[in-house]
């Protein structure tokens, strides 16, 4: 079941320079939340601290009614990176058997998982077998496998070409309509983040702040039509428009 996260003035600095100002949001069950900025404005540093991978300099991260320590030792996260983690010597089903021993959970079948992530007749390969499109769906087949109530993404397509980051991408927003997860996900790309996400927090170059808020008001799963919507348009060039003002600022 998704979980609602509250990010509560988090923020972090590395000795006198601040790698993220203080950021508070409230994110609902199921919900999806794009992190969209330039390099080092500290998207995949809030990330790692709702992951609790790495402590705030103030503030807290509650996960339901958890906090980021007690959500991550609960197993209550899924963790996707930007290249696929997957260990060469085990196949595909093997990958995800893996994941549920470490969680000590076995949310969701291996077989039909990767079987409904289109990878019927793969579960036996080895990583050296499949493409990059096929690899990532296995890391994201393993960070799902244990049922997790909130999914951490940092980049997770960005290994890919265009024309398979787009569908990889559309693939996955159908399957969040089947197995609902709360989703904060990190990514320079802007078409992907308002294809995907029901808001963008839009970042400021460093040190990273939150300079505004952005709603996708489209019910997800979206067609590939919606990339020549109006809204869409509107909405991609309204981002585009923030950050290049910040950049020239």
């Amino acid at each position: 079941m998704a979980a609602p996260i509250s990010i509560r003035n988090v923020s972090r600095r590395f000795g006198d320079n601040w790698a993220l100002r203080p950021v508070d949001l409230e994110i609902a069950a199921g919900e999806f939340i794009a992190l969209v900025g330039p390099s080092g404005c500290g998207k995949t540093t809030l990330l790692r601290i709702v992951a609790d991978l790495q402590d705030p300099s103030s503030g807290e991260v509650r996960i339901g009614e958890d906090s980021a320590a007690e959500a991550r030792r609960k197993r209550l996260l899924g963790l996707v990176s930007q290249r696929p983690a997957v260990l060469p010597w085990k196949r595909a089903i093997d990958d995800v058997r893996f994941t549920q021993k470490i969680a000590g959970r076995v949310g969701f079948d291996p077989a039909k998982v990767l079987a409904e992530f289109g990878l019927a007749g793969h579960e036996n390969k080895r990583a050296r077998e499949l493409s990059g499109g096929m690899l990532q769906r296995v890391n994201i087949a393993s960070a799902m496998a244990h049922d997790p109530s909130v999914l951490l993404m940092d980049e997770p397509f960005a290994a890919l070409d265009e024309m398979k980051r787009e569908e990889i991408g559309e693939w996955f927003d159908r399957e969040l309509s089947v197995r609902p997860k709360t989703v904060l996900f990190v990514t320079h790309h802007i078409d992907e983040a308002v294809m995907l996400a029901d808001r963008l927090l839009v970042f400021s170059p460093a040190p990273g702040r939150v300079i505004e808020v952005v709603s996708v008001p489209v019910p997800r799963p979206r067609s590939h039509a919606f990339r020549q919507d109006a809204r869409f348009v509107a909405i991609a060039a309204h981002v585009r428009g923030l950050l290049m003002h910040q950049a020239a600022a």
